[in-house]
């Protein structure tokens, strides 16, 4: 299953992707076992469109961009769920995910690490938004400092 660049997205079984990244998504359900039909990739909400609502039993946003532009990712999935709420899938949860994945593997890897799975609905609590994230830079950035200054000098 290889991805074609089309103009300013991907092309994948026929279907179009705005970017690599949702091709690595689509992938990582595919390989999971739910069926390109049953994904709803670019599921339509109102004027809104969120990019998988996988056998209509979660719904999931992948965004790592908006880490990259400097976006609050907590505020955005908040505005995500509102919207959600507002047309009736106050039940159904909500994935959002800022992680660059480097396969579909990685992806496996952060879904079992956050006890999500697709094919069942189920998320690890019911606050209605689960975040997928990779603390790694956070951490280098913040927590190497912190370690270093309460590592007393010899």
């Amino acid at each position: 299953m290889k991805a074609v660049q089309k103009g300013k997205g991907y092309v994948v079984d026929e279907r179009f992707f705005v970017s690599y990244q949702e091709v690595q998504c689509y992938k990582y359900l595919k390989y999971i076992g739910i069926p390109p039909g049953k994904m709803h990739h670019e599921y339509r909400i109102g004027k809104k469109h969120i990019d998988f609502f996988p056998l209509k039993r979660v719904f999931w946003e992948h965004h790592p961009i908006v880490l990259k532009l400097g976006h609050n990712i907590y505020k955005y999935g908040k505005q995500r769920r509102a919207i959600l709420d507002k047309h009736g899938y106050s039940h159904i949860p909500l994935i959002i995910s800022d992680t660059m994945f480097e396969d579909v593997p990685d992806i496996c890897q952060k879904m079992r690490e956050h006890n999500i799975d697709f094919r069942k609905g189920k998320v690890p609590n019911d606050t209605g938004i689960i975040y997928v994230r990779d603390y790694t830079q956070q951490y280098k950035k913040e927590w190497y400092p912190m370690l270093a200054e309460s590592i007393p000098a010899t």
